[in-house]
């Protein structure tokens, strides 16, 4: 299959980079188009004048966009060459109309969070399909503890109070040696050791902290969980995650990861599994297997590329 992948590049995450290498290692065709940087180097207008002349070169079977990497209306002009598709990779309150648009705009629509599959139908008539996220086997695999990254407890993320993971982490770290990863932690009276993790930090840090704490900005929607837990697992990972409905489904507790489902039990689980060293690294054994096997990026592209709307 010819694809054409419309993305911009994501330095911490490197997501957008990781669907690009799963699309290749899967045997497609792939054409990257970073649209915002063409239009810094020569303008909107000379920029998309460029990117027809090389979409018709190449001539797409389908033309896969990063959640708003390309407008709507671009995207409606290109369903005249290619089928389209919108990888959506956020859980919002509201679908505002961007989000109406790039659904309009799109022959199949990709979502993270399977509760809003009726919210979708409900709100605007639409059929979207559920994938999650995935891990990368070139970024993310496991290493050599760090005596620099070593803690009882880490987590990797942008301090934020949705979801409860502030007061997660602030209870973590009254009891626990524990560590934070990313930005404006200071603002809850936590100093972060590292503000910016990029893939080769975020690896170590998986395999130097006993328990690595995944707690995403919602936690009443069924089945939706960042790439962060994907990431974690492949990693290497011990992962002790906030509960969402149906994680079992997935990822049972104590088989590939661990829950809770508040601050109060975090410490508890956070607590017993500290206890219990051969067990956790069962559990990051097996969660670190499952995550490459079944929840690669390679997989999560199958999945949207054999849906019906693109297949045929």
């Amino acid at each position: 299959m010819r694809i054409a992948f419309f993305a911009k590049r994501h330095k911490r995450s490197g997501i957008t980079l990781h669907i690009e290498r799963a699309l290749r290692s899967l045997g497609h065709e792939v054409l990257r188009v970073n649209r915002r940087r063409i239009e810094r180097m020569v303008g909107r207008r000379l920029a998309w004048w460029a990117i027809r002349k090389r979409l018709e070169a190449f001539r797409p079977d389908v033309v896969l966009v990063f959640t708003f990497d390309l407008p709507a209306h671009r995207m409606q002009e290109l369903r005249e060459i290619a089928k389209t598709a919108t990888f959506f990779d956020d859980c919002p309150l509201e679908l505002d109309q961007r989000i109406q648009d790039a659904v309009a705009a799109s022959d199949a629509f990709f979502i993270t969070s399977r509760g809003q599959i009726e919210q979708y139908q409900a709100e605007l008539g639409a059929e979207v399909a559920y994938v999650t996220g995935g891990c990368d086997p070139i970024d993310h695999f496991r290493v050599e503890p760090q005596a620099e990254f070593t803690s009882d407890v880490a987590f990797i993320g942008q301090a934020d109070e949705r979801g409860g993971r502030v007061e997660v982490m602030q209870a973590l770290a009254e009891r626990f040696d524990a560590k934070v990863y990313g930005r404006k932690w200071e603002d809850f009276g936590l100093t972060p050791a590292r503000e910016n993790v990029y893939p080769e930090q975020y690896r170590i840090i998986c395999n130097s902290a006993r328990v690595v704490i995944g707690n995403d900005l919602r936690q009443d929607v069924d089945l939706y969980f960042s790439n962060r837990t994907w990431i974690s697992l492949g990693c290497g990972a011990f992962l002790a995650t906030r509960y969402v409905p149906n994680l079992e489904e997935l990822l049972p507790h104590g088989e590939r990861c661990v829950h809770f489902r508040d601050p109060q039990e975090a410490v508890a689980v956070v607590e017993e599994w500290l206890a219990r060293p051969d067990d956790r690294e069962r559990v990051a054994a097996a969660g670190h297997a499952f995550a490459h096997e079944e929840y690669s990026y390679a997989r999560m592209c199958e999945r949207m590329l054999t849906h019906p709307l693109l297949s045929t």
